[in-house]
């Protein structure tokens, strides 16, 4: 026990002198310090340049000194009287100054003072949000026209803790995109939004990928500097804007496999191909294995991701798409490919045995009844495609009742600790599914397919060619 204090005695004694030592150095190079740099200043202060500024301030310090003298001698000496004031504006209104004249000038003392208090308020409104962005909005619900980029969007900020702001760089363009800029979801997103967000202009997009560039305090999950990918409900503010701010429990890490673009094109549809298959039609990993399934428009976003799936799990794989997009579809698993350009679709699936489940993931119209002849009776029949929503064509009587019960049911949810996003729509976007489907993609066992890229100022471009037949994957907006 003495040899260990006295090795930990001669321990503290060196650290003492190297202590001791440094401080000594940090001291002298200090004093060398200052006294180079105070040899320095006397040079330049004794140099003729020198010598010319410091003439050319005390002659400024003179002229001020003396205006301010006169100012003051003049304010001082200046005694203002009102009813000299008085006087003078009797004698403008007696000689020759009408009534009308001087109700104009009182007028336009009135409205001047008001318009540049006015101008005052928002000029200091807009300081504190000089910071402007580019987003795509929908301004009007009259369709696809009242679509456009702007490059003065607030930026958004983090408000509460668990919450990121992602720089957004591509985000999917989806046919329920369209359908927004006809209104819909508008009542579920006037209700739903707290209050938080105006109705219109409304950003678009469902999803996006980036990177995140700020933290709330209680996030634990991600740092600044991680790339990630995230999808909203469609009555959530859109994704389609350079920044973004969203809880973290809506993001996940992006795969590393694909670039920023071609990941945008997994979470909103990768969420509704998972939930359609998972909780819609009882298909999962563990119970796939020998079930038939159909899936019409297997050139669709939703329709790649779930024949890439359903072949993953052992199930066989019937698609029906455009002639252009066959051998995509069979590069991606599917076992059959019906066309639809010019076959007898009936003939066609009259060759093939009833399906456990049929997908109908949107494309070229058709009518459900002629699919589901060709379901089995225990099988399921999946819409992928956005639901009507009654509560967009609800006058105003039976509106206000629906918004009463829809406050109810939120006020009920929030005392039992739900989360506010697994409504209607919200509860198929869901992080599990989106981790779930990042794994694949790492594990190279899922692909991405994107028919065409666009920038921000071809929005309309890009919403047409989502709703074309004959597109193949997803349509992206870049914002890099």
């Amino acid at each position: 026990m003495d040899e260990i204090w006295f090795h930990l005695s001669n321990q503290v004694e060196t650290l003492q002198i190297q202590t001791s030592l440094f401080a000594q150095q940090g001291q002298q190079w200090v004093i060398t310090w200052l006294t180079q740099a105070r040899q320095i200043f006397y040079e330049l202060y004794e140099n003729q340049t020198m010598q010319n500024v410091k003439d050319i301030v005390q002659h400024i310090l003179i002229w001020i000194e003396n205006a301010w003298e006169q100012l003051q001698h003049r304010y001082y000496n200046t005694h203002f009287n009102v009813r000299i004031l008085y006087r003078q504006i009797k004698s403008l209104y007696t000689n020759g100054a009408s009534k009308r004249e001087l109700a104009f000038s009182l007028t336009g003392l009135v409205v001047g003072t008001l318009l540049g208090y006015y101008a005052g308020v928002n000029w200091g409104h807009v300081s504190h949000h000089m910071h402007r962005i580019k987003a795509i909005i929908c301004h009007h619900y009259i369709g696809i026209e009242g679509v456009s980029m702007i490059d003065d969007a607030e930026m958004p900020m983090i408000e509460r803790s668990n919450e990121l702001l992602v720089q957004v760089k591509a985000a999917s363009v989806n046919v329920v995109d369209t359908k927004i800029c006809y209104g819909y979801s508008k009542i579920y997103r006037r209700l739903l939004n707290s209050g938080k967000h105006k109705e219109l202009p409304v950003t678009l997009g469902r999803d996006c990928t980036g990177i995140v560039i700020g933290i709330g305090q209680s996030v634990i999950n991600f740092d600044i500097g991680d790339e990630v990918l995230l999808a909203v409900p469609s009555w959530a503010p859109g994704t389609m804007a350079e920044y973004i701010v969203v809880p973290e429990t809506q993001v996940v890490k992006r795969p590393k496999l694909f670039t920023f673009e071609a990941s945008a094109s997994l979470p909103y549809n990768g969420c509704l191909a998972w939930d359609a298959l998972v909780n819609r039609s009882a298909i999962q990993e563990g119970n796939a294995k020998g079930k038939r399934v159909l899936i019409y428009g297997g050139n669709t976003p939703v329709g790649c991701i779930l024949t890439q799936l359903v072949k993953l799990w052992g199930g066989h794989v019937v698609t029906m798409c455009k002639q252009n997009a066959i051998p995509v579809s069979k590069a991606l698993g599917a076992d059959n490919v019906i066309p639809l350009d010019n076959s007898d679709i009936e003939k066609e699936l009259q060759l093939h045995d009833k399906f456990d489940t049929i997908f109908y993931t949107g494309g070229q119209p058709i009518n459900e009844r002629i699919l589901k002849q060709h379901l089995a009776s225990y099988g399921f029949y999946v819409s992928t495609v956005p639901e009507q929503l009654t509560s967009d064509s609800l006058g105003l009587v039976f509106g206000s009742i629906f918004a009463g019960c829809v406050r109810i049911k939120l006020l009920i949810q929030y005392v039992l600790g739900f989360n506010m996003h697994q409504w209607k729509e919200g509860s198929k976007i869901n992080a599990t599914y989106l981790q779930a489907l990042c794994d694949l993609v790492d594990a190279d066992q899922l692909q991405m397919v994107v028919d065409r890229v666009y920038g921000p100022h071809n929005i309309e471009q890009a919403l047409y060619h989502i709703l074309d037949p004959n597109a193949i994957g997803s349509t992206i907006i870049t914002f890099q």
